[in-house]
């Protein structure tokens, strides 16, 4: 049993941080360097699976190579005990979901994009896609600089063989990219930057883009529901949003650079080019209908809804 006051190889466990689907986060002391670290631990029903525990260290190793200020440092990865876990730099700043629910203010929200992307640009470029950005995940140091945690973790223990046959990982519903709504295993560093569109709307306003009342219905407004406005005030950003949350990926921004270049640019109060043209308008909540419609164009929806409907289901989000 994990919990204040175990040893856990040279890690005394000090006290609970938080809990998610992928790991627990336990502050945790360093015996042998005598500093403070951020323990995290798989889950038991994944560590359970062989291969997947592989898998999860494996991905954390890799990540361990990104070196950039605004990517957590990863100091080491173990199993002991039947435990797995990692452990990385503790970031006593709180995270990104906190500063939202404080408000943010337009500048603020631009400034911490431009280091979000210049991050994701680092780590694109060393052939890393995150596939699970959302506010949870982007932490602050004692700077208050952003530092975005858990590059690879999606991955390692949300995708396999055993669980989908096609390699595919789905992220967080509300934030998850229209690739990932439909399951697509081969996603790219465009898959982060939708995520990253999100993330600016929730900045901006204080609430995300697309919900309803369950999680298929999330998915599918990402693939398609139209992208809201912004209040009138923030309409200088639209195009800069819509760039970012583009239902085909060819209408994004191609690559976390360009978007750096677009950032400067809103902040030196250039306007961003737009995206090709979609329908824009405000987002409605959609209800789940209790029998299959019979109309024209019914077959397509609901085909639609069905595969979005097994790729929640596999990816374990009901």
């Amino acid at each position: 049993m994990i919990g204040p006051g175990r040893q856990l190889g040279k890690y005394h466990i000090l006290e609970k941080l938080g809990a998610g689907g992928m790991a627990d986060v336990w502050l945790a002391e360093d015996t042998t360097l005598k500093r403070q670290v951020a323990l995290k631990i798989l889950p038991p029903e994944f560590a359970r699976d062989p291969e997947r525990a592989t898998r999860f260290e494996k991905e954390v190793l890799s990540s361990a190579s990104l070196q950039h200020p605004g990517i957590v440092t990863i100091h080491d990865v173990g199993h002991e005990q039947g435990v797995h876990y990692y452990t990385m730099t503790l970031l006593p700043g709180g995270d990104l979901k906190q500063k939202i629910r404080a408000g943010l203010s337009p500048q603020q929200a631009l400034k911490l994009l431009h280091q979000m992307a210049d991050a994701l640009d680092h780590a694109h470029g060393k052939g890393f896609v995150h596939r699970d950005l959302k506010p949870e995940n982007i932490m602050f140091d004692g700077r208050e600089q952003p530092v975005i945690t858990d590059f690879g973790i999606a991955k390692a223990v949300g995708s396999g063989t055993k669980m989908t046959g096609t390699g595919m990982s789905i992220g967080t519903p509300h934030y998850m990219s229209p690739e990932q709504a439909q399951g697509l295993a081969d996603l790219d560093g465009r898959s982060d930057l939708y995520s990253l569109g999100i993330i600016l709307y929730e900045m901006l306003t204080g609430q995300v883009p697309f919900d309803a009342d369950n999680t298929v219905g999330i998915a599918m407004q990402h693939v398609q529901a139209p992208i809201p406005r912004l209040p009138q005030s923030l309409g200088k950003l639209q195009p800069l949003l819509e760039r970012l949350l583009a239902k085909d990926p060819g209408q994004r921004y191609q690559n976390a650079g360009e978007l750096v270049q677009a950032i400067d640019d809103a902040l030196s109060g250039k306007l961003p080019a737009p995206a090709a043209k979609q329908p824009v308008q405000k987002t409605q909540v959609l209800k789940a209908e209790k029998s299959p419609p019979t109309g024209k164009g019914s077959g397509l929806k609901w085909a639609v809804g069905g595969a979005l409907l097994a790729a929640v289901l596999v990816g374990g989000f009901l």
